[in-house]
């Protein structure tokens, strides 16, 4: 009897543990992508910015910060925030970014609520662009008002 109960908890727990796998790929997957239209778009306002944001790469500290995020929208969010809020990093990370303004302007509600600023917060940066953008080397581009105004799309 208790192989039994044991074997149905197996069997009902793997398909859950499924979809978390191919949840947390597919957010990987966005964030890489990303990370990639950044470093496109910041490149092509000043190539300068392509020594200060390097391509990406997996890291196992920025993979369980994205985990810790996944989690904490999934127990404080609930099932649908959580896949509402990956299919929206999915939908980023295809689109092109034209300048900060649009950028900012366009981003799905779920990428700006509170409960994804404070699990960003708390979790640590999700990405090697995020790390990169707050060197003073990055900070020192941004104060030229000529890239700036790249960057605004003006």
């Amino acid at each position: 009897m208790l192989r039994s109960v044991l074997y149905l908890g197996l069997l009902t727990a793997a398909p859950a543990f499924a979809q978390s796998a191919a949840q947390e790929a597919r957010f990987a997957d966005a964030m890489r992508a990303m990370e990639a239209q950044t470093f496109t778009f910041y490149t092509t306002v000043d190539p300068r910015f392509e020594q200060l944001l390097t391509p990406v790469a997996d890291n196992p500290a920025y993979r369980e910060s994205q985990r810790c995020v996944l989690a904490r929208i999934e127990d404080e969010g609930g099932s649908e925030m959580l896949e509402e809020y990956i299919a929206a990093m999915e939908v980023q990370g295809d689109t092109e970014i034209t300048s900060l303004i649009d950028l900012a302007a366009n981003l799905p509600d779920v990428m700006i609520s509170d409960l994804i600023f404070a699990a960003s917060t708390e979790c640590g940066p999700m990405s090697f662009t995020t790390d990169q953008m707050a060197t003073s080397e990055f900070t020192e581009l941004m104060a030229d008002p000529a890239i700036m105004q790249g960057l605004m799309g003006e």
